[in-house]
C-alpha cells in the first residue's frame, strides 16, 4: 500500500506564520540548545519540522526528528519510511521506533499518546536533549477544552495545554510553540514549502471521542463561537490558572516547612483560611512530591483529606504512598517508604528554595 498524501491548500484568510515569527517565539521561550521534534507526518508536525529546521540552522542548534510507530494503522510503517526520506532530504537527524506494547484499550488514542511520550522522553534523556517540541495548535486547544468541559474539569483542566512545561519528573522540557496558530495556518505554511502531508484517517473515526469533539467544535464555530473567541476564553482561563498557581507557590514558600527527617509540615489554621481550590492544589503537589509519584490523587480523596484538616483536631490518613498526621494544629506529611525504612545516617540538604522542586508536580 502506497502512502496517501494530501496537497496543502493555500488558505489565504488565515493568520500566517513565518520563519521570523517562529524564531521570535523560540527565543522568547529560551529554546537555546539541542531540540527534538515529534513528527507524525500530519500537516501540524511537518510544519513544525520545517520551522524548527530553519531555526536550528540559524542558531547552530542540533535538531532531531522523532517518529513513533504505534502500529494502530496498517500503513504506519510505510509512512515512517516516507518521513525518513523527507528528513534526509532536508539533512535532519531522524530516529524512529515501533512500540512493542500492543494497544488493546477502549481508550486507544489516550493510551497511544502515553506510550508515545514515554518513548520520546526515553530517547531525549538518553541523548541528553533538553527540549522536545510538539505541534499542538489552536484547534487542539479548543478540542482539549471541550473534552475537559464535558468531563466537568475545573480551571486547571480547561487550560491544561501549556506552551512550556516539564515532562513528569524528568529534565525534559516540552515546548508547544504553535498554540496561537490554527491548523489552516500551518497548512498554508506547508503550501509555501510545497510540502505534501499524510492524512490520518483515524481523525475522522467516530469511535474516538476526540474525533467526535472535533466535529462538535466545528459546529460551534459555525454557530458563531469563532476561534478568536475560543482563543480569548482560553487566554482568560490561563491567566486565572496562573494567578492560582502563584497563590499556591506563595503559600508553599511561606507556610510549608521541610525538616532533616524528610517530614513536611504546615499549620492547620493558615491552611483552613485558604480558598478551596488552592487547598486542593497544595495537597496534590505535596502528596505527589512526598510520595515521589507522577500519579495524581483522586479529587474525592483530596477532598476527604481537606475535610479532616478543617474539621478534625487529630487524624491520620494515607494517600498516594504518603501518611498525613494532624495534631495540635499541625499537619505532618511523610513518605511511607521513609517510615518503613528510616535511615538515620542520611542527611537531606535543606534550602530556602526547596519548594521550587515541587513546581512541576
Amino acid at each position: 500500500m502506497a502512502v496517501k498524501l494530501v496537497k496543502p491548500i493555500n488558505h489565504k484568510k488565515v493568520v500566517k506564520i513565518t520563519n521570523q515569527d517562529f524564531e521570535a517565539k523560540m527565543r522568547e521561550l529560551r529554546v537555546n540548545s539541542d531540540i527534538a521534534v515529534a513528527v507524525s507526518g500530519g500537516p501540524d508536525s511537518l510544519a513544525l519540522m520545517h520551522l524548527s529546521n530553519r531555526y536550528a540552522l540559524n542558531n547552530n542548534i542540533n535538531l532531531t526528528v522523532l517518529s513513533i510507530d504505534h502500529g494502530i494503522r496498517a500503513e504506519s510503517s510505510k509512512e515512517i519510511v516516507w518521513l525518513e526520506k523527507i528528513a534526509k532530504k532536508n539533512k535532519i537527524n531522524f530516529y524512529s521506533t515501533k512500540l512493542k506494547k500492543k494497544i488493546n484499550s477502549s481508550n486507544t488514542l489516550s493510551k497511544a499518546r502515553t506510550l508515545r511520550y514515554e518513548a520520546l522522553s526515553k530517547y531525549c534523556n538518553k541523548k541528553k536533549i533538553k527540549f522536545l517540541l510538539t505541534a499542538h495548535h489552536l484547534d487542539d486547544e479548543i478540542e482539549n477544552f471541550l473534552m475537559r468541559l464535558v468531563r466537568g474539569s475545573g480551571i486547571k483542566g480547561l487550560s491544561s495545554l501549556k506552551v512550556k512545561s516539564r515532562y513528569k519528573n524528568t529534565k525534559l522540557i516540552l515546548v508547544r510553540p504553535l498554540l496561537e496558530y490554527s491548523k489552516k495556518s500551518l497548512i498554508q505554511y506547508l503550501s509555501e514549502q510545497k510540502q505534501f502531508y499524510i492524512n490520518d484517517r483515524t481523525n475522522y473515526n467516530n469511535k474516538y471521542d476526540r474525533s467526535r469533539i472535533r466535529k462538535l467544535s466545528q459546529q460551534l464555530i459555525q454557530e458563531g463561537l469563532s476561534k478568536v473567541r475560543f482563543k480569548n476564553v482560553l487566554k482568560n482561563l490561563k491567566n486565572a490558572n496562573n494567578a492560582i498557581n502563584t497563590a499556591v507557590s506563595n503559600y508553599l514558600e511561606e507556610q510549608v516547612k521541610l525538616n532533616e527527617k524528610k517530614i513536611i509540615s504546615f499549620r492547620s489554621k493558615e491552611f483552613i483560611n485558604l480558598p478551596e481550590e488552592i487547598q486542593h492544589r497544595v495537597l496534590v503537589k505535596l502528596c505527589r512530591f512526598a510520595g515521589k509519584s507522577n500519579k495524581v490523587p483522586r479529587s474525592r480523596s483530596i477532598q476527604e483529606l481537606i475535610n479532616s484538616i478543617v474539621k478534625e483536631k487529630s487524624f491520620k490518613r494515607t494517600l498516594n504512598s504518603c501518611t498525613f498526621v494532624g495534631q495540635k494544629g499541625v499537619v505532618n506529611i511523610q513518605s511511607e517508604s521513609n517510615i518503613a525504612k528510616p535511615n538515620k545516617t542520611e542527611n537531606l540538604a535543606i534550602s530556602k528554595n526547596w519548594t521550587k522542586s515541587i513546581e512541576h508536580y
